[in-house]
């Protein structure tokens, strides 16, 4: 076990400055810790460049800016300048939390650098096989497994945001530890600006928060709020974030083509710090998740926990293995097919409609965060794990 504080320099291809788990979680972490931690990492929307200290209020992290990186071969690219720029910290151990920043990682080693620790994401062999043609992705997911699993020989901590990754790494020795996208405990909140309310207003309201598209269920909630504004016409859908997945514009126009434009309502993204309140406005939160990528069955998304620390009732897919468990478990939501819109309507309304019902799978998922599912307990898992390198 290392003793003493270390530098520490987290490389990010796609991951901005201010990002929900690199930046508000391990960054944070890390440096309550009292290690010092650069990140090198695209500009966040929400940071200014000039600002490469501090965000007031927060812990400090020294920014290192790059260019972001928007197309395939911009993230090949990406390795080397994050080789470049992060040789310069000379910090003793590199996290990287996708594969590109990790082979980065990795060659700064090979150059006489620091320990390496992957943080694993996303389920790695099929993100990448989905820029290949379809006949070829099987052999590029059997080649990328192949790779990971060399590359994470050579790597000195492997961090898995879920459990369904271990398999990957059996056989594997280098060490793992679980560390879950859950959320820092904090009081649920109770006092919504009055731009928030004014948005609100005093309609019954579920919402999405995070990025959004078609494969996140966007086509299946408009069909599904369509049938929601059957039964409750005052009934609203907030969606919190960049549309992402498919045309933005065409989406708003078929909404507006609908006539819903004051039922299902797309907002941009907002600063982190005010997501919470937008949650607590609503009466539930919508996980959408379409079937097929490997990612969605096995997600682990940072919304599950947002809604369950404000007590909101969540509507998620019953084909999620780690959503699903977490909803059984905490009994904190509906598991219904997302690729039915009657069924999504059916949640809706359940939701909407029985304001105690709602409440109380609420207040079960708040009572599972203040128990188990928590940032203080598992970031300490991550701390006590980088403090264990040897």
């Amino acid at each position: 076990m290392r003793d003493g504080p270390m530098k520490i320099c987290i490389l990010n291809v796609l991951h901005d400055a201010l990002d929900k788990r690199m930046y508000y979680k391990v960054a944070r972490s890390l440096l309550d810790a009292g290690h010092e931690v650069v990140s090198v990492s695209p500009p966040s929307p929400f940071l200014s460049q000039d600002n490469h200290e501090s965000v007031e209020g927060l812990p400090s992290v020294r920014f290192v800016f790059t260019e972001p990186a928007l197309s395939f071969f911009q993230r090949f690219r990406a390795i080397f300048r994050l080789v470049k720029l992060g040789r310069r910290q000379k910090a003793d151990l590199y996290l990287a939390p996708e594969a590109e920043s990790w082979v980065a990682a990795l060659l700064i080693k090979l150059c006489g650098g620091g320990r390496v620790v992957f943080d694993m994401h996303e389920y790695v062999p099929d993100e990448f096989a989905k820029f290949f043609p379809p006949f070829s992705r099987r052999l590029i997911e059997r080649f990328t497994r192949i790779a990971m699993r060399v590359a994470g020989r050579c790597s000195d901590l492997i961090i898995l945001t879920r459990e369904s990754f271990e398999p990957l790494w059996n056989g594997v020795a280098t060490p793992r530890v679980v560390v879950i996208n859950s959320n820092w405990l904090q009081p649920a909140t109770h006092i919504i600006p009055d731009t928030v309310r004014e948005l609100f207003g005093d309609a019954p309201t579920v919402l999405h928060q995070g990025i959004f598209g078609e494969s996140r269920g966007s086509l299946q909630l408009l069909e599904a709020m369509k049938l929601v504004t059957e039964n409750m016409p005052e009934a609203r859908c907030l969606l919190l974030g960049p549309y992402v997945y498919g045309d933005g514009q065409s989406y708003r126009e078929a909404i507006i083509a609908a006539g819903l434009e004051k039922n299902l309502i797309l907002l941009d993204e907002v600063p982190f710090e005010e997501v919470p309140a937008y949650i607590a406005a609503a009466q539930g939160g919508l996980i959408l998740f379409q079937p097929g990528p490997v990612n969605h069955c096995l997600a682990m998304p940072h919304k599950l926990f947002d809604y369950m620390r404000e007590g909101k009732a969540v509507i998620a897919p019953d084909f999620a293995v780690e959503v699903s468990r977490i909803v059984k478990e905490a009994e904190c939501g509906l598991l219904i097919d997302v690729t039915s819109p009657q069924a999504i309507a059916a949640a809706i309304l359940q939701i909407l409609q029985n304001p105690e019902e709602a409440d109380r799978l609420g207040k079960q998922g708040r009572l599972a965060v203040e128990k188990k599912y928590n940032w203080q307990k598992d970031g300490a898992l991550l701390v006590r794990a980088i403090a264990a390198l040897e």
